[in-house]
């Protein structure tokens, strides 16, 4: 019997729910599957053994290097192929690794691919938009492409290292491997809907990267792993206290830099974010979130034609990059352009269809249009009930909180109208319109 070119291995724990489409996805592809079952208590096994599966029982040692090295010592194909159980090989891909495989010339040992981590943030620093006709979409708006080593040659001492966030990358290169990039796509539908097990899940990977820092502490990858799984689990001071302690041991750490920037921009210090994110910018190429979210400080400190001018060179360097459209509309707005306004959310709608916070964002800045149309009217009651309804859709928008405060001030209600006055000067310090009047209601 000939030698199987191709093993595919999962490593799982209660997967019941996930599973059988990640089979189906390598089935073409694969001439053995390993399901390597580390506990589960629901019906994975038995889904695996029905579709035709090895299925093996490990131990789990709070060690996924471990597991995984465990399972590939078992796997007899030529080439192996690493997935999750949350996972879905693209049908193109798995042509092409089919080609990989049967190749006796093939050039390399290893293959890296791209991990599409599903999510629905656009604030994720590595987030692109998916193309809105795949159907491996599945209700998502986009992903944060990763590159990482999932093929490779059987047999050649390749080995697993790091207990969460595991990856066999080193190894492979101090073995002298080749390593290949080939256009391929691995989708992973992480996001767990049970906010219990979501709970669980998160707190079992800080854990193991809290014992990943212990046992390696002069490691800044292990301190940027620990900062973005704190951060995941709302631990904020943690989060920080590595992301620093990363950046000690690497300023250029690209990661912990991001996780650290972001901690600063939710608390409002502006000036410190604007620091960190300085250092990783570069005269060789613009880091499209590093740029967008500087610009997205020069907005919020009043700095509008900064911030306008930043923006704009990131959305003509990276067309795609959906959150700068979002705050290039914002500075579009302010300085009184609704139509360039319009035109960009419109353009992030298009990019990322199914992205709630944009297409409120764009319902909301035309129901304002109307809003100001029914208040030049006369028609002060319907302005107002418009005008509150884009603030429901758009809570970010200091030209509708400015708005209620005129209509409010034409219906006498003063004290009112000063609060959205002000309201509107904290979202977008220095807006003239605001502080106009604020200074003429102060005198009535």
């Amino acid at each position: 019997m000939p030698e199987p070119r191709l093993s595919v291995y999962l490593i799982v724990k209660n997967e019941a729910d996930c599973l059988l489409d990640c089979l189906e996805s390598v089935a073409s592809v694969a001439d053995e599957i390993l399901v390597a079952d580390t506990g589960s208590t629901d019906n994975t096994a038995r889904i695996a053994e029905a579709f035709g599966a090895r299925v093996i029982r490990i131990p789990w040692t709070d060690d996924f290097a471990a597991a995984r090295n465990s399972a590939i010592a078992l796997l007899q194909g030529a080439w192996i192929l690493h997935m999750d159980a949350d996972e879905v090989l693209d049908a193109e891909s798995a042509a092409t690794i089919r080609r990989i495989v049967d190749d006796s010339d093939y050039p390399a040992d290893a293959v890296e691919v791209v991990l599409a981590n599903y999510s629905n943030d656009p604030r994720a620093w590595r987030w692109v938009a998916a193309p809105a006709g795949s159907a491996y979409r599945r209700g998502y708006a986009g992903y944060l492409p990763v590159p990482l080593l999932r093929l490779f040659r059987n047999r050649l001492g390749y080995a697993y290292r790091e207990a969460v966030h595991e990856n066999i990358t080193a190894s492979v290169r101090e073995l002298g491997g080749r390593i290949a990039t080939e256009d391929l796509l691995i989708h992973h539908y992480g996001y767990e809907p049970d906010a219990e097990k979501r709970a669980r899940k998160a707190d079992t990977y800080l854990a193991l990267a809290r014992g990943k820092c212990a046992s390696e502490p002069g490691s800044a990858k292990a301190w940027s792993d620990r900062a973005e799984q704190a951060l995941a689990c709302g631990e904020a001071q943690e989060a920080e206290a590595a992301a620093r302690r990363a950046l000690e041991l690497d300023c250029g750490h690209l990661g912990a830099g991001t996780t650290l920037a972001n901690l600063l921009l939710n608390r409002g210090d502006l000036d410190e974010a604007r620091a960190v994110l300085e250092r990783f910018r570069s005269e060789e190429g613009l880091i499209p979130h590093v740029e967008t979210a500087l610009g997205a400080i020069d907005y919020h400190q009043g700095r509008t034609d900064a911030a306008l001018a930043r923006l704009r060179q990131v959305v003509l360097r990276a067309p795609h990059a959906v959150l700068a459209r979002g705050y290039l509309a914002r500075v579009y707005d302010i300085q009184g352009d609704a139509r360039h306004a319009e035109r960009e959310l419109a353009l992030a709608v298009d990019l990322a269809p199914g992205l709630a916070e944009f297409e409120g964002r764009l319902r909301a800045l035309r129901l304002r249009v109307e809003g100001e149309a029914a208040f030049q009217a006369g028609l002060l009651n319907e302005a107002l009930e418009m005008l509150v309804e884009a603030l429901r859709l758009d809570a970010d928008d200091p030209i509708t909180q400015n708005d209620i405060g005129v209509v409010l001030a034409a219906l006498g209600e003063a004290e009112k109208a000063r609060e959205s006055f002000v309201r509107a000067l904290k979202l977008a310090p220095g807006f003239a319109d605001a502080e106009a009047n604020l200074r003429a209601i102060g005198q009535a």
